[in-house]
């Protein structure tokens, strides 16, 4: 994996809008494109990226975001008909995984945000669950295989010297959208579910590709209403049973090929309830990876630079890719501020241990996104001539 050595490289967490698209809602994907027009977007994304002077790419994710894709890939899983409450149209908010205590403690703010970016009621929206009923098995790598092998193509095309990555989902993410009726426990499940994911891992990094695993789990399990309320103690020996299986998963793949993604969710909601980095700062260092990619930007996470310096030192072979853009507004970060916090965090964890990065994927309309990564690019070559001269 690339250092900033000689500058600090700009890159980003993997999902972007693609230019012109106007605006976006939360990466809900209607009908999944076919594989024509996913090579045509790839190639956009690609070329995007590297025209603004991007330096860590991805495919931009144009087959849309969350965990779903995976579900094709692994037998084991099926979609029932939810049971709903007596006199009720609509599921329960316990019928739904990953709603958040905070969506059930403002009500009204988040029916006026689910109308606002076109998602609708997410408890109109969950007339099923996903349910694993069964053994977890590999059906098949081939889907999967193939957007690989477009990416490369495309990469050979428009960015042969360019360093890229490709996103796969934690599998404690994809735990948070499932109902488990076939293994003994939760953890059980996600244990199964991560050896069953291993040959996905290996197929990124086999390919060449920098392997980007997205976790939001690690913070929002801390949050999700269907989880009993735990301690800050019992929350990290929950955490660090899903980053063992993790690493077990991951095992055989060399560290420096690994990035690992934590964001507090995309939504552009009022997170009032978000656990501080602090408390799950060491067992995210766990993670078997070189880089880590955190949300830095956003107001609730903008003081967190000091945890690098008050809690924790980052390992001095690691890589920090703070996010220097908020991905829930579409308000634009001119490069000045964007290299002050990059120069803020390289003082205290080292300008060669830093990237610039986003929060998460971006929200709202593609061409404030695109404005945006362009900030990035020049705030990261402002902080650089200060940091090199």
């Amino acid at each position: 994996m690339n250092r900033s050595t000689h500058r600090i490289l700009a890159t980003h967490t993997g999902r972007l809008l693609k230019p012109g698209s106007g605006w976006q809602g939360m990466g809900i994907v209607s009908a999944p494109p076919t594989p024509e027009e996913l090579k045509q977007d790839m190639k956009e994304l690609v070329k995007a990226q590297v025209d603004i002077g991007m330096d860590v790419i991805s495919n931009g994710e144009p087959a849309g975001i969350g965990p779903f894709s995976l579900f094709g890939l692994i037998e084991g899983f099926e979609n029932r008909q939810v049971s709903l409450p007596e006199g009720e149209r609509v599921p329960s908010p316990k019928q739904i995984r990953w709603i958040s205590r905070e969506m059930e403690q403002f009500p009204d703010f988040y029916a006026n945000m689910f109308e606002q970016t076109n998602l609708g009621n997410p408890r109109a929206r969950s007339a099923t669950q996903t349910v694993v009923t069964g053994p977890l098995k590999l059906r098949t790598l081939e889907p999967f295989e193939r957007d690989i092998r477009m990416f490369k193509e495309v990469l050979i095309e428009y960015a042969p010297d360019k360093e890229a990555f490709y996103c796969v989902v934690a599998p404690a993410w994809l735990e948070e959208f499932v109902w488990n009726d076939y293994y003994a426990t939760d953890d059980e499940f996600v244990v199964a579910l991560s050896a069953v994911m291993a040959p996905i891992f290996k197929t990124v990094t086999d390919n060449g590709l920098i392997l980007q695993i997205d976790d939001p789990a690690i913070s929002h399990d801390w949050e999700e209403i269907k989880r009993t309320p735990m301690t800050l103690k019992d929350y990290e020996k929950f955490i660090m049973l899903r980053v063992e299986a993790l690493n077990a998963a991951l095992g055989g793949i060399p560290e420096e090929m690994i990035r690992f993604h934590v964001c507090w969710g995309s939504w552009p909601g009022m997170h009032t309830d978000n656990l501080p980095l602090k408390a799950l700062v060491k067992p995210m260092l766990k993670v078997k990876a070189q880089a880590y990619s955190i949300e830095s930007a956003k107001a609730t996470h903008r003081h967190e630079w000091k945890v690098w310096r008050d809690v924790v030192k980052l390992p001095d072979d690691k890589i920090l890719i703070p996010g220097v853009v908020d991905h829930t507004t579409s308000v634009v970060e001119p490069p000045e501020v964007i290299a002050d916090q990059l120069m803020q965090f390289a003082k205290v964890v080292g300008k060669e241990n830093v990237q610039a990065g986003t929060d998460c994927g971006m929200r709202g309309h593609a061409t404030a996104a695109w404005e945006k990564y362009k900030n990035i690019v020049k705030g990261a070559e402002l902080a650089s001539r200060q940091l090199w001269g």
